[in-house]
């Protein structure tokens, strides 16, 4: 069984070549499905790190309509009340009896250039990794700490959090805000224990995009929750003996 189904995948090239999501390019937890085939993943997720405006999204929804036929596409434009940096798109897409969740999110700032996979465009996975750092220090969603328990197999925490450093150091104007920047968002390099908060119950955000469901469809010889989560713990711990702080001791248990 494949992580991303044969019909996502169609869908996901279908998409990119339209020419109003030609700078767009895939994220989120399909990205990484495709490459670990780790866990089911059943949304789209498309980047883009311009500022398209209102008048980008009008046209991605005027050629998705024209691709499916507007009766099977339902899309909404949500935080139309704001600038436009703060846009974004959701749409709903009816296809061979299933409805396919897709978001096209812009203005998210990125290090690397996009890479390949079985020509589908893809978002780095190190900017993924930076994607999922900073929302599983405000989200604490279970996948993207299981996500970010593969990324980190590859390349240490402690390099991931160096490049989140960089990240933030070089994109910290106005005009780069986000979505996710009305939330008021924490960052981890302020309070790295975030990193271990994915164990609390958060509602969604209100102007932002979020995970349909927590639940964390493992797929084959691919790490159990509990094996990626004693996994990460491990690797935020030697987070803070880089970071030289102390590691959270374990709550409600007293340690003399």
């Amino acid at each position: 069984m494949n992580a991303v189904s044969s019909i996502l995948k169609q869908t996901i090239l279908e998409l990119q070549n339209l020419p109003s999501i030609a700078q767009f390019a895939l994220g989120g937890g399909t990205n990484l499905a495709l490459r670990y085939n780790h866990r089911i993943s059943i949304d789209i997720d498309f980047i883009a790190p311009e500022i398209i405006g209102r008048i980008g999204f009008e046209q991605i929804i005027k050629e998705v309509e024209s691709l499916y036929g507007k009766k099977q596409v339902n899309a909404m434009l949500l935080n139309t009340q704001l600038d436009e940096q703060f846009l974004f798109l959701k749409m709903f897409i009816s296809k061979d009896n299933e409805v396919i969740k897709v978001e096209f999110l812009q203005n998210m700032k990125c290090l690397f250039n996009p890479d390949f996979n079985n020509d589908i465009r893809l978002i780095h996975k190190i900017d993924i990794g930076l994607f999922k750092l900073m929302s599983a220090s405000n989200r604490f969603a279970k996948k993207d700490i299981y996500d970010l328990d593969y990324i980190t197999d590859e390349m240490s925490l402690v390099d991931l959090f160096h490049h989140f450093k960089i990240k933030c150091e070089q994109f910290n104007l106005p005009e780069h805000q986000t979505i996710f920047d009305l939330d008021m968002e924490i960052n981890p390099i302020d309070k790295p224990e975030l990193l271990l908060a994915f164990d609390n119950v958060e509602s969604s955000k209100q102007n932002s995009p979020s995970h349909s469901n927590d639940r964390i469809e493992v797929l084959g010889s691919s790490k159990t929750w509990i094996e990626a989560k004693i996994s990460w713990r491990s690797k935020v711990r030697r987070l803070y003996d880089y970071l030289g702080k102390d590691f959270p001791k374990p709550k409600g248990i007293k340690i003399k």
